[in-house]
């Protein structure tokens, strides 16, 4: 009788299976611009900083002269690095921060995932205003709208993932989340080819703000999450109004019998409406969390310790630094190579022949050596093209492993009720890394450039170390915490 109930249950579960609407693909769609604008905001300032115009308007009178300020003398003008380029590209990450951090969270949980994406979307293209069409001449409100522009992009990005797995379908849940961050480096890419088209200064410096009006605009033409709907339901009308609240959005993004669905999505709102959350202070209470806890943190440190963000910030002054001839060309290629070492990467990561783990000791190996390569060949005065293609293999490597999976296992080893509160301070680290790796490369760069190269590489030699001692597999993690891998998933 029980085998006849499951044999039944199985055939009206696959009736019963839906397949997703054009709605659904429109806002997957949406969440994909929103990778974009954080792609935007990684690529644009590292070549705008080395244009004419740019140094024109914000260098001379102000951090140099014409000849300090020129073509070469930029690059040893003390003065303009560090009190201007270096904040400009650092006041960004700290915006990120304050937004994911302070405004994401309760934006998110209080109104709703689309209106966080919608605000951040609108609080990025005002930080690009004021940092160019509106900026009036003024470094300050240059330096406002720097921080303005990644606190919106820290804002909708902290919603985007989350909005993303909501509304998709689960046979291509994991493909979207792939395509997310996959596009974060698409958009970076995109950027890199826009400042080589066209370098008005203005119009660059805007990319992450049209992306970000984008979103502002067209989140009114996509639905709310029916997860986020039935939990904000369920406290004040009970069970059965949430089920209806939710199927309302939910038909929206499916074509065919949504109910076995959003009954799905009710349960697990239920069983979390019960957990009770770990606090911040709770994460160091006991060994095996507190272990975690670092081990997580410890490993976005290591993603900012592979330099790539150095790359990325100061792109144009690092190659032309290294000996590269036209570096916004060059900044170009880095970044499309970057693409393919990002679809291997995610291809592999959740295959029988990748692995967590493992794609991050592979990734190791193609960054650290080239970076000690690269800087002995520009100590020693070996051909340029060395350098050149020793950087190609390391940003390759990057995007193989440590572009994707820093973001992605911290989520994978905590329970629900840790999961908040550690993937928050995690995500806080990684962009106080972030900033701390561009406050201090042009000092490094004005000490050395071959010992730049040379310093990266061999932390990235030690993040192998750290990987090999302390990253696992996450059967690993799942049975040090004794959780049943199906009935408590620690992925998102």
């Amino acid at each position: 009788m029980e085998a006849g109930g499951a044999s039944s249950r199985e055939l009206v579960s696959e009736d019963a299976e839906v397949r997703a609407s054009p709605q659904m693909y429109s806002a997957v769609g949406m969440a994909m611009v929103g990778a974009a604008m954080f792609g935007f905001d990684q690529g644009n300032f590292g070549d705008v900083q080395a244009f004419k115009s740019f140094r024109d308007e914000w260098c001379i009178g102000r951090f140099g002269d014409a000849e300090s300020c020129g073509d070469q003398g930029y690059l040893t003008n003390g003065n303009w690095n560090e009190n201007f380029i270096t904040w400009g590209a650092t006041l960004i990450t700290f915006g990120a921060a304050a937004g994911a951090i302070l405004a994401g969270p309760p934006l998110a949980n209080k109104l709703g995932r689309r209106p966080c994406i919608q605000v951040g979307g609108a609080v990025c293209f005002l930080g690009c205003i004021l940092a160019s069409y509106a900026s009036f001449h003024s470094v300050v409100i240059f330096f406002i709208g720097r921080f303005i522009t990644g606190f919106g992009v820290g804002v909708s990005c902290f919603a985007l993932p989350m909005y993303n797995a909501e509304v998709s379908t689960s046979s291509i849940r994991g493909a979207t989340g792939s395509l997310f961050q996959l596009n974060v480096v698409v958009g970076c890419f995109i950027s890199i080819i826009v400042t080589f088209v066209d370098q008005d200064w203005y119009v660059c410096m805007m990319l992450p703000g049209f992306a970000g009006a984008v979103l502002a605009i067209g989140g009114f033409f996509i639905p709310e999450s029916p997860r986020f709907v039935m939990e904000k339901t369920i406290h004040r009308e009970g069970t059965e109004a949430a089920m209806n609240a939710g199927m309302r959005y939910l038909t929206r993004l499916r074509s065919g019998d949504a109910r076995p669905e959003a009954g799905e999505i009710l349960e697990q709102v239920k069983e979390e409406r019960d957990i009770e959350h770990v606090s911040f202070t709770g994460l160091f209470r006991e060994r095996n969390l507190r272990k975690r806890v670092l081990i997580a943190c410890t490993l976005v440190i290591c993603q900012q310790t592979t330099g790539v963000n150095a790359f990325l910030g100061y792109a144009s002054a690092i190659f032309k630094e290294c000996g590269i001839q036209d570096p916004i060309v060059f900044n170009s290629l880095f970044n499309g190579v970057m693409i393919f070492g990002c679809v291997a990467g995610l291809l592999l990561v959740d295959s029988k022949y990748g692995g967590r783990r493992s794609q991050l000791l592979i990734a190791t190996v193609l960054m650290g050596p080239p970076l000690v390569l690269a800087g002995l060949a520009l100590q020693y005065g070996l051909p340029g093209i060395i350098t050149m293609v020793c950087v190609i293999i390391y940003g390759v490597g990057f995007q193989f492993a440590w572009g994707t999976i820093p973001w992605i296992y911290p989520a994978e080893i905590f329970t629900m009720a840790e999961k908040e509160a550690a993937v928050s301070l995690a995500v806080g680290v990684n962009y106080l890394a972030n900033a701390a790796i561009i406050y201090i490369t042009p000092l490094l760069m004005e000490w050395s450039k071959s010992g730049t190269l040379l310093f990266f590489g061999i932390l990235n030699m030690l993040n192998a170390f750290f990987v090999f001692t302390f990253i696992k597999d996450l059967s690993g993690w799942r049975m040090l915490l004794g959780l049943h891998p199906i009935l408590h998933p620690l992925t998102i």
